[in-house]
Order: C-alpha cells, then sequence, then structure tokens
C-alpha cells in the first residue's frame, strides 16, 4: 500500500511539472522567422535577426516568449550542451504581436546559438531547438 501510495505522489509531482510541444507545422512557429543578416565588418560572419507577426492569431490568452541560448560547442549543433547564457527575446514583460530583434555575434560573444519557442497557458508547451551560426 505504501509503494502505491509514493508511486501515486512521483506521479502526480511528475505530471504537474510535463510539458507539450509545439509541433513544427504550428501556425505560431511559421509566424517567426530567422533570418542571416551580412555582418558589415566581416565577410565570413552573418548576423541573425529574428522578427515574429502573431497578427491574425488567435492567442487564447498564451504568454509567449522565445528563449535563445548560446552555446560554446558548436560543432554538436542544438544538441549541444556547453552553454554561454540564456535570455528570452520576447517574453511576457515586453510582448508585442509583432516585432523584431537583431542578434549580433559580437555583442553575444558566441559563434552560434539556438532558439525555442515557449506558451503558457494553463500548461507549458515548447519547441524543438532551432540552431543558428554566425560563421558562414
Amino acid at each position: 500500500m505504501k509503494k502505491i501510495f509514493l508511486l501515486a505522489i512521483f506521479y502526480f509531482v511528475n505530471s504537474s511539472y510535463a510539458q507539450n510541444k509545439i509541433e513544427n507545422t504550428s501556425p505560431l512557429l511559421k509566424k517567426i522567422k530567422v533570418e542571416n543578416v551580412q555582418d558589415t565588418n566581416f565577410k565570413f560572419v552573418q548576423n541573425a535577426s529574428i522578427s515574429w507577426n502573431f497578427n491574425g492569431l488567435e492567442l487564447n490568452n498564451a504568454d509567449l516568449s522565445i528563449e535563445v541560448v548560446t552555446i560554446l560547442d558548436c560543432f554538436n549543433g542544438e544538441q549541444a550542451s556547453e552553454f554561454k547564457d540564456q535570455f528570452s527575446v520576447l517574453t511576457k514583460e515586453n510582448f508585442s504581436l509583432s516585432g523584431n530583434t537583431q542578434l549580433n555575434h559580437l555583442d553575444l560573444m558566441a559563434k552560434c546559438f539556438k532558439w525555442r519557442l515557449v506558451s503558457k497557458t494553463s500548461v507549458t508547451a515548447v519547441s524543438d531547438w532551432f540552431y543558428f551560426s554566425f560563421v558562414k
């Protein structure tokens, strides 16, 4: 009986932290664009422009954020495990239906980063990580 009780508690705690997945075909992800911008100082470097436009979508009071993690071991792509910094480009505090931000490799002091979309309603849903390299 004690084992069943402990198992029930374990299941309850884990289910409260469960995250749903945002599919890659989601309309939310289709409204986010990460584009290359040629660096003015270096020909072998491209900077990133992250833009979003959620106009026309029903957000259902979801708190959307775009998380960015700068990576130290770029050769592993989005599977990297050595990170430098983590920050959010779009958060609940600075949310707008449309906007953009520029990420410069010199400002971040990184050669690459990964990003994902996070949607918080009654449950948290996250997308897969997407990889961007500043080096051509």
